[in-house]
């Protein structure tokens, strides 16, 4: 038997296809919550406590058509493999293993690839660190020229594996990115870099934040509006894991 932390409920859907739902008692709920793990792509309903697992059953079973609902509108994972096709720059690219040996780099052409040479095991892995490593000097080089508009310093500057946020900013003037911004085009990029900067002033969503924003990166409207739009594609991108190494 499953530990209770483990347990699942199976529930069918209005189309007859039937879902795993995970069950995680957490004494911080308040109430029963349902919702899509963002980085497995599955159901998970938290409860209270491991006493309301009859409840959550119920629960989950009077919630099948909202489960099929999400999940159906949930972009297919984009494995980083050869013969996929993903933005980087908001620009198309064509992944490519032209061999055994040699570095993972970026060609020029039409359409342009993202070549990584190497063993096919750890193709994934090595195009995810070229990206990391990509995201992580180009959102530096945008928070500096950010940081430098508004006087402010950065204390730290992360790139995550992030699911459910772009970027956010803690009390200590850390910064954290999702590498997967460098997937968006340089603008959207920017924007996220520009708000996360401005929250080191104002750790808020207040009129004077949105202030700082725009005098920082510009007119905003936009970038959010494209980030809503775009935001689960960019976040399907290498989201299953890794093929190894």
């Amino acid at each position: 038997m499953l530990p209770m932390k483990h347990h699942r409920f199976q529930v069918v859907g209005p189309s007859g296809s039937e879902y795993s739902v995970v069950f995680r008692p957490n004494p911080r709920a308040q109430r029963l919550i349902l919702k899509i793990d963002p980085k497995t792509g599955g159901p998970v309903v938290t409860a209270p406590s491991a006493r309301h697992r009859k409840s959550a059953e119920n629960f989950v079973k009077a919630k099948a058509g909202w489960i099929e609902n999400q999940l159906s509108r949930r972009p297919d994972d984009l494995l980083l493999q050869p013969g996929a096709s993903i933005p980087i720059g908001g620009v198309p690219h064509e992944l490519l293993r032209s061999g055994e040996k040699g570095r993972t780099r970026l060609i020029a052409g039409e359409p342009p690839c993202l070549d990584s040479p190497g063993a096919a095991l750890t193709y994934p892995d090595r195009v995810e660190r070229f990206l990391k490593i990509r995201a992580r000097q180009l959102i530096t080089e945008r928070a500096d020229i950010h940081a430098q508009r508004l006087g402010v310093d950065p204390r730290r500057i992360s790139i995550r594996d992030t699911r459910t946020r772009w970027g956010s900013c803690s009390a200590k003037g850390y910064l954290n990115f999702s590498w997967r911004l460098v997937l968006a085009p340089p603008e959207i990029l920017d924007y996220v870099v520009a708000h996360e900067v401005a929250h080191l002033i104002e750790m808020n969503h207040s009129s004077a934040f949105w202030n700082l924003v725009e005098k920082s990166y510009g007119p905003h409207r936009s970038a959010r509006a494209w980030l809503r739009q775009n935001g689960k594609t960019l976040h399907a991108v290498g989201r299953g894991g890794s093929a190894g190494g």
